[in-house]
Formats: C-alpha cells, structure tokens, sequence
C-alpha cells in the first residue's frame, strides 16, 4: 500500500518542529510500503527531501507563489509514482490542496481521500475571517464530492457534510491520534514548575486563533489576579500583533516546541486555555486534559464533543473574552474544583480518545480496495 500525503505542515519537510507530526506519521509508515509527503514550502525558505524513516519520506515544493504549487506538487507526485505506484492520495484540506488531489484522481486514477482538519463547512465565523475564504469554500464544495472519502475530525463536522448531500458511506470521523500513556508522568522540570498560576495555549499562527479574544482574556485575568502568569507556545506574528493591538505585553513566547518540551508545558500550567472562532477537533485540549489539566475554551465544534460544560472544563461563547476569563477566573479561585475538573478529563480522554494510528491505516485500506 502505497500512501501519498499533500499538506502544509513544514515539520514534515524539516521545519520548525511543534507537536507530534514526526512521530505519527514515521508510525503511519510501520503500516505501509511507502508514505510519501509533498508539503507546501516557499522558495525561499529552499528545503530539502526530508527521510523520516525508511518509509516515510517529505518532499518540499519550494513553489514560488501558492497558485504555483499545483504544478510543482504534480511534478513531484510524477517522479514518486514512477518508482512506485500509488494507491491513494490524502489532502489535508479541500482547498488547493484537494485541487491538486481531484486532478491527480482524474489523470492518473488513484484514489482520494480529503481530510477536514478545519470547520469549513455551515460556520459563518470561518467565512468571516478572511473574504479569501468564501473562494476556498467554492472551491470545496466542487473537490469534496468527487473525493472518494472524507475523513473528519468530530460528529459535529459529519453531521455538517450529510446535510449538504455528501453520503454518508464516505465519511468517517477518526480524529487526530493522541498516545495518551505519553502523558502520565511529570518531569522533575514540571514539579518545581507548576505550583505556579501558570496558564498555557498552544496554537500555531492563524487568525483563526483569535489572538485578540486570548490577549483581551489574559489582560483582565491580570487584572484580577497579578500573579498569573501566560505562557504561549507555536504562534509568533499573530500573537505579536494582537499583543500590540491591545498593548498587553506579559505573555512568555515559547516559540516552535517539539512534543516532549509540549508536554512539560502542559504539566506545568494550571490550566489550559483556547480562544478559537472554529476548530475541527482540538487535540491540544485533549493532550491537556490526559495530564490532568482542566480546560476552557470557546464553544466550536470540535470543542464541544471534548469538553462536556462543567465536568472537564468550561464553554463559552466565541470572541467572548470576558467570559474566557471569567472562567480562567473562578478555576483560580477554586484549585480544589480546578484539579477535580483537570482528573476527570484524564479520566474521560482516556475511556474516548487515543491512538487512532489503526483506524487510520484500517480508513485507506478500505479506500483502496473500494470497501466504503
């Protein structure tokens, strides 16, 4: 089974490394004959073939503008599936990315898989970030219905694509792997640490984000409580400028982190925190809640099949920074409730999610052999 990967992720060509990638998809490759992986890379920035296991191989496009992409990640899957033929072609998202997909299906006959790792669909706040968006939504609706699958994150996302006429046979929600055992121990750098109010986001930059609602939240978390401290890691210029926008500057910028520095972080902190107008799943709540952290976040999708109101964490509603911090808030004020909170999502994350590695592999074995 020949798998080949379109995306964004740098980390995957040997970029600045944030979260897990490397490791999921080297253990992607221990289920298959070759994974290949074309990510979108600037000229500039000139990388190079990335070999991440014997298997598993990125492939920079240093494309000199985005539309240009297309052609340079057609080139590159001409040489791959020359040495070796390949069988189903995943795009990380129906944007250009699945442009590149449908035209590889349509010329060459492999399968397509689009995967939904934002919540594009039905979400006026995603049409809303940028006008540029409602042509990525136009292109999507014309790429998703003639992929052959589509993976999802969340039920919620799903549910959106049946009521817009996608079968139902061609969707399945399998969400972004988590080893949750990975997250059982504190390290002695954790323990000297977290007696501190130390609260975390970690998300990369994207206006999607909403940086401005997470600075608004943290200035009057400050205000309440002088001696909490913000810890953010992943996101730079966005962060800086919504920094600037409301001329809040005590925030600790941890930059790009591989997933054990991560995983210091989240034992660390005193509580997670996410600001998000939509996300697809939310894994970071996830990996925060399975070390123990109780978390607040805004009520997108994919936030609302993770955190049930009031038992692992809070809900409120997007760009609402005031009740964002109101809830940052009351957690403070409570650490009994808090460490109750942050237990039972442990508990819940570990009974609901985890490693999704063989329901993943099991989706594009029966992509392959026309099994949906």
């Amino acid at each position: 089974m020949n798998i080949l990967n379109i995306g964004t992720d740098k980390t995957l060509v040997g970029g600045k490394r944030l979260g897990d990638a490397i490791e999921r998809h080297r253990k992607y490759g221990e289920a298959v004959d070759h994974l290949d992986i074309i990510v979108y890379t600037d000229k500039k920035e000139d990388l190079k073939e990335f070999f991440i296991s014997d298997k598993v191989i990125g492939y920079p496009t240093n494309s000199c503008c985005k539309p240009w992409f297309i052609f340079d990640a057609v080139k590159i899957f001409k040489q791959i599936n020359n040495k070796h033929k390949i069988d189903l072609v995943q795009c990380q998202d129906p944007f250009l990315l699945g442009l590149v997909g449908w035209w590889l299906k349509r010329k060459f006959g492999v399968k397509l898989q689009i995967n939904f790792h934002g919540d594009f669909w039905d979400n006026l706040s995603w049409l809303k970030e940028r006008k540029i968006n409602r042509i990525f939504l136009w292109i999507s609706k014309f790429t998703v219905p003639r992929a052959d699958a589509i993976r999802v994150m969340s039920e919620g996302q799903k549910d959106k694509l049946i009521r817009a006429g996608i079968n139902e046979k061609k969707i399945r929600v399998i969400s972004t792997p988590v080893d949750i055992d990975k997250f059982k121990v504190e390290s002695e750098n954790s323990k000297a640490e977290n007696d501190k109010k130390i609260i975390l986001h970690i998300g990369r930059d994207d206006e999607v984000k909403d940086y401005n609602t997470l600075v608004n939240a943290f200035r009057l978390v400050k205000e309440k409580i002088p001696d909490t401290k913000f810890v953010q890691a992943g996101a730079d210029n966005e962060l800086y400028q919504a920094m600037d926008n409301i001329n809040f500057k005590d925030i600790l910028l941890k930059g790009r982190l591989n997933h054990d520095s991560l995983m210091d972080l989240y034992n660390q902190s005193f509580v997670f925190v996410l600001s998000s107008t939509s996300e697809s799943f939310g894994k970071v709540l996830v990996e925060a809640n399975a070390c123990g952290k109780p978390v607040v976040s805004t009520a997108t999708t994919g936030a609302k099949e993770i955190i049930e109101d009031g038992k692992n964490g809070f809900l409120v509603g997007v760009g609402d920074y005031q009740a964002l911090a109101e809830k940052i808030i009351y957690l403070l004020e409570h650490p009994i409730e808090a460490k109750a909170m942050g237990e039972r999502g442990r508990q819940m994350v570990k009974e609901r999610f985890g490693d999704n590695t063989s329901k993943i592999v099991k989706f594009w074995q029966d992509i392959i052999g026309g099994n949906l």
